[in-house]
């Protein structure tokens, strides 16, 4: 039964974790200038759009209603969105912040409305920028000062519904993780299975020209993206009152009726028994005394780690347990990965990008992915035991045992990167070479990595979701691995793929800084080393390819295991002469 006065309590509660949330965006530079800079990016490209094109069509005569593939498309993003905050709810707002103070003192009901409220301003804030510019663009090319209020009415139904349903689903998954010994043992393969077939179908909807893609048509009949026809109240273009008024009716229904049934599930996940599932597939009542009795090569199953024995399996074996325990640390690894994922699906869906780009792609992010997992950070991975750690490890047992887990994923990378290529058209000499990148690509990361994390250790712990003693890489760390497997992986791949292109590419460092220097040169000598430099660009594109992809090819091979033998031996002796402060 809900308190007295529970929406002001909630409301009050939302914006009380809006805040907290604001501040600590504001406290966490990295996160600041990454949503700063998608939104911003977004909003400046919308900008253009709109300098270009709403003068064009102010005062225009459209002959143009609202359709099914409209609303299906606006359901389809509805969809999208659902699923993006379930996830978050699963993983990062499953249960209040302080719940035990939180559930002792407001309703099951305030807590859940008050949740809600705080993940709808938490969206409002980061589209408000795009959804000012649209709605001010709107109002200004169909002089429609109604434009005004419909826009922002949409957007907050349409967020308000996307959360809501969000929210419902991301409890019912973390109920079942808590309630059902099946789920909770095997969530990660579960949770991963799940995301990819909504990915994989999400994609059918937009890559259309595919044989068995799907029309968002189909999704015309949901009534949410009837608000649609709400959104151009008052403009020129065609609308259905009835599909207005319907869209209204069934966000209300979503909202009410999720709230009503999230409280249901939270109640019963909050306050309900959870089982603990051993990693050994036995249902236990504590984890502690069961933890402590099984072995570290028990703790990994499935996973383990072969041919190596000694202190290099044990610290192997430990970096593979705090994965699995945290998986959040590993978010940092998100980021790259869906956005040069999402920038490979919008080159093929805009036709400037075919299949053919998929296995280069796969070699390049899967074996940066896999060199990046475990290494990044391992100072500050070991927390308060480091100093047993630099005790009772050597540096070679403690670096190789960094190393060890990456290469583990070396066959993923291999399989995957071949069917890719294979798909994408490659002949079998083509996608072995693209294979092997991949697995060179993973070495040398792995080996790469251990380095770069001792350079740019976090000891601090933050706060990821529910789990408040995550210690993820530091954002420098990430970004200097990024740029040191990036550009040489993309260059070996290219080199099978396009090397006509790479050759074009290395031939601009002669021509762009001639270039740029000959628009100052004057005479003298500032001109013939802009003459120079034009004719080193000049040889490069003058190679033969052939030799061209065998030379800069073995170069870069070459650099790579020079590179990596330097790592290791930096990464050991830097854990040896290590010293706390």
């Amino acid at each position: 039964m809900a308190e007295s006065g529970w929406l002001g309590h909630a409301i009050r509660m939302g914006r009380f974790d809006y805040q907290r949330s604001v501040r600590a965006i504001r406290e966490d530079t990295g996160r600041l200038i990454l949503l700063a800079g998608g939104a911003g990016f977004m909003t400046l490209l919308l900008t253009v759009f709109s300098i270009l094109f709403v003068p064009e069509l102010r005062g225009a005569d459209l002959e143009f209603s609202i359709n099914r593939l409209v609303r299906g498309t606006l359901a389809m993003l509805w969809v999208f969105g659902v699923f993006m905050l379930a996830q978050r709810t699963t993983t990062a707002h499953s249960k209040p912040v302080a719940d035990a103070f939180v559930l002792t003192t407001v309703s099951p009901r305030t807590a859940v409305v008050g949740g809600i409220v705080a993940e709808s301003l938490r969206v409002l804030t980061y589209v408000f920028p795009v959804g000012l510019l649209l709605t001010i663009a709107g109002a200004y090319t169909f002089s429609a000062p109604l434009t005004l209020l419909a826009v922002p009415l949409v957007g907050s139904l349409y967020i308000a519904s996307a959360v809501t349903v969000g929210r419902l689903l991301g409890y019912c998954a973390a109920w079942l993780v808590a309630t059902v010994p099946f789920v909770a043992r095997h969530k990660g393969v579960l949770g991963g299975t799940v995301a990819m077939l909504f990915f994989g179908t999400y994609f059918l909807f937009q890559a259309r020209q595919l044989p068995i893609s799907i029309s968002p048509t189909t999704l015309g009949v949901i009534p949410i993206g009837w608000l649609a026809d709400l959104l151009v109240v008052g403009t020129s273009i065609g609308w259905s009152s009835t599909h207005a008024l319907g869209g209204v009716v069934a966000v209300s229904v979503v909202i009410i009726s999720g709230i009503w049934l999230s409280e249901r599930i939270a109640t019963s996940f909050w306050f309900g028994e959870s089982v603990t599932v051993s990693d050994a597939g036995k249902t236990s009542v504590s984890t502690r005394t069961e933890g402590d009795q099984r072995s570290l090569k028990q703790a990994v199953t499935p996973l383990g780690v072969p041919f190596i024995t000694g202190p290099t399996r044990h610290v192997a074996e430990w970096f593979l347990l705090r994965a699995r325990r945290e998986p959040q640390r590993l978010n940092f690894l998100l980021i790259p990965v869906f956005g040069g994922g999402s920038a490979l699906v919008n080159m093929m869906l805009q036709g400037s990008g075919s299949l053919a780009i998929l296995g280069p792609a796969s070699a390049v992010l899967l074996g940066w992915t896999a060199g990046a997992a475990f290494g990044l950070n391992p100072f500050g991975d070991e927390g308060a035991v480091l100093p047993t750690t630099l005790t009772a490890v050597s540096g070679q047992a403690f670096v190789r045992g960094l190393i060890a887990p990456s290469l583990l994923f070396a066959p993923v990378v291999s399989v995957v990167t071949l069917v890719t290529a294979l798909i994408g058209g490659y002949g079998p000499l083509a996608a072995i070479a693209l294979t092997l990148i991949g697995c060179f690509l993973t070495v040398v990361g792995a080996t790469l990595a251990p380095i770069v994390g001792m350079w740019f250790p976090r000891y601090s712990a933050i706060r990821i979701g529910n789990s408040d003693g995550v210690r993820p890489p530091r954002l420098l760390a990430g970004v200097l691995h990024v740029v040191l497997m990036w550009l040489p992986g993309a260059a070996l791949v290219g080199l099978v793929a396009a090397p006509e292109l790479v050759r074009l590419a290395l031939s601009g460092i002669g021509y762009v800084p001639g270039f740029i220097l000959g628009l100052v040169a004057n005479g003298g000598v500032l001109t013939t080393f802009t003459s120079s430099l034009n004719d080193a660009g000049a040889a490069i594109q003058g190679f033969p390819l052939t030799a061209f992809r065998g030379g800069f090819g073995g170069l870069l091979i070459v650099a790579g295991l020079l590179v990596a033998r330097r790592a290791y031996r930096r990464a050991v002796r830097r854990f040896e002469t290590h010293e706390l402060h």
